[in-house]
């Protein structure tokens, strides 16, 4: 089985980011709400861009400065506190170039997901990026993965989508792609619940070895 077109999470799929984040939402609660959360319960705010998440816990009339103060976090700690999965990198670009084309489905805000594109220089791996505020619902709904579609003019089996969350695998699923689960820096192993992923890789090198049997003839 081939694929015209692989959609790509950000978080714990291409860079591990859980220290960045949780360190900047709690930044910011504690500063407008005097609340901390425990990771796990950061982790159940997730799907929403991190403007909807924020509004949530501080309220709307404090949103616009709590989302400054959150970004400010992010750019500033951005290079200490992620890891970067450089071997995945490598593998977009070969298929990219092999002719697959690529695309990134984040519930990122564009201004966050932009700092770590840049940053990391892989902007230019990707076809197509769509981020959590610019579609009107976010994961699990399929809004942005239809929109990916649109954009190529492809069919739903010619794609796979590749998270790290159940949210990814039903986004795919209700969008009626093929959903990979990976798993190499996950924080939601144990939380898929009933959603059966089409494809699990445990880690990089199972990612690896897929990708030569079924694009051999990509160097």
């Amino acid at each position: 089985m081939t694929f015209k077109l692989m959609i790509w999470d950000l978080d714990n799929t291409l860079i591990g980011s859980s220290k960045l984040l949780w360190g900047a939402f709690n930044m910011v609660f504690e500063k407008y709400a005097g609340t901390k959360l425990t990771p796990n319960e950061i982790v159940q705010l997730y799907g929403p861009p991190e403007g909807d998440v924020i509004e949530r816990i501080v309220g709307r009339q404090r949103k616009n400065q709590a989302l400054e103060d959150f970004y400010t976090f992010y750019r500033e700690n951005h290079d200490l506190l992620i890891n970067t999965f450089s071997q995945v990198f490598d593998l977009i670009g070969k298929l990219r170039q092999g002719g697959i084309k690529q695309s990134l489905f984040t519930s990122k805000g564009r201004r966050s997901a932009d700092i770590t594109l840049e940053r990391l220089g892989i902007d230019k791996l990707f076809d197509f990026v769509v981020c959590g505020d610019e579609i009107l619902r976010p994961k699990p709904y399929p809004d942005g993965v239809i929109k990916i579609l649109s954009y190529f003019s492809l069919s739903p089996e010619e794609v796979i989508y590749f998270g790290d969350s159940p949210l990814d695998i039903q986004s795919a699923h209700q969008a009626g792609v093929k959903g990979a689960l990976v798993l190499w820096d996950s924080i939601h192993q144990d939380a898929l619940g009933g959603e059966k992923p089409d494809f699990i890789f445990l880690d990089i090198p199972s990612l690896e070895k897929w990708v030569e049997q079924y694009y051999a003839w990509i160097e």
